[in-house]
């Protein structure tokens, strides 16, 4: 198994990077390719089965979008054909139509996987929690973000919140997904939080394993599970 960790030292905000890290841990026998953002990625003249790039600061993000640009077709063809890709935080974004930075007043093409506008105000920071639902799992998670995305994805959510919002404040459908593009603003990092979601982006790559400390992250998990399951704490964002 091959594992592409797209320009993690400038994509690692919020402790993003030891998603990267528990992938490690989970798969010590697999090959992890970590590419710079100096370099062609990986993903142009090979196929990884799973592709992860976490958070970043908004000026890098323009500066990965327009690293990804030029790959953009060859990025359609790896979505099309089933390759796992996860995106989170605001890397999610760079799949979006395109993005208003309102601070500073600049307009950006994005990759145009979603038909979904992402707005961006540095004067606004959105703290806030998630509790969410995919298939049989729930998942856990937490935010803090500029940035929301607007428009349709009803029929491209990752999560149905159970609690929190979603793309933006009274949504209830958080993240974007097509095949296994998987794009969320949760952050954390959420395979640690969450290791049955570890397990299932895993068979999503036809891979069937446990996650790294699977009892103690199960047991972490649980409680954290309870906690934003009480009614008595509060969701409401800072």
């Amino acid at each position: 198994m091959v594992v592409e960790i797209l320009f993690q030292e400038v994509c690692g905000l919020y402790g993003d990077s030891q998603n990267a890290t528990y992938l490690q841990a989970t798969l010590p026998e697999a090959q992890f390719v970590f590419t710079p953002l100096t370099q062609v990625p990986y993903f142009v003249d090979h196929t990884p089965n799973l592709i992860y790039i976490g958070c970043m600061s908004e000026s890098t993000q323009r500066k990965v979008i327009e690293k990804l640009m030029p790959y953009k077709e060859r990025i359609i063809e790896l979505i099309d054909n089933g390759t796992t890709i996860l995106a989170t935080g605001n890397a999610g974004e760079i799949f979006s139509k395109e993005i208003h930075y309102v601070t500073e007043n600049i307009h950006m093409d994005a990759l145009g996987i979603f038909d979904l506008t992402t707005k961006t105000d540095l004067f606004k920071r959105y703290n806030g929690m998630v509790l969410g639902q995919l298939d049989e799992i729930k998942i856990v998670g937490f935010r803090s973000q500029f940035s929301f995305l607007y428009g349709d994805n009803s029929n491209c959510y990752f999560l149905k919140c159970l609690r929190g919002d979603g793309i933006h404040p009274g949504s209830q459908l958080e993240g974007m997904r097509k095949n296994n593009l998987i794009c969320t603003h949760l952050i954390g990092p959420i395979l640690p939080l969450n290791p049955l979601l570890c397990e299932y982006l895993l068979q999503l790559c036809g891979i069937s394993a446990e996650a790294a400390y699977r009892a103690s992250a199960l047991d972490a998990y649980t409680q954290r599970l309870a906690e934003f399951s009480d009614p008595k704490v509060s969701f409401d964002p800072q």
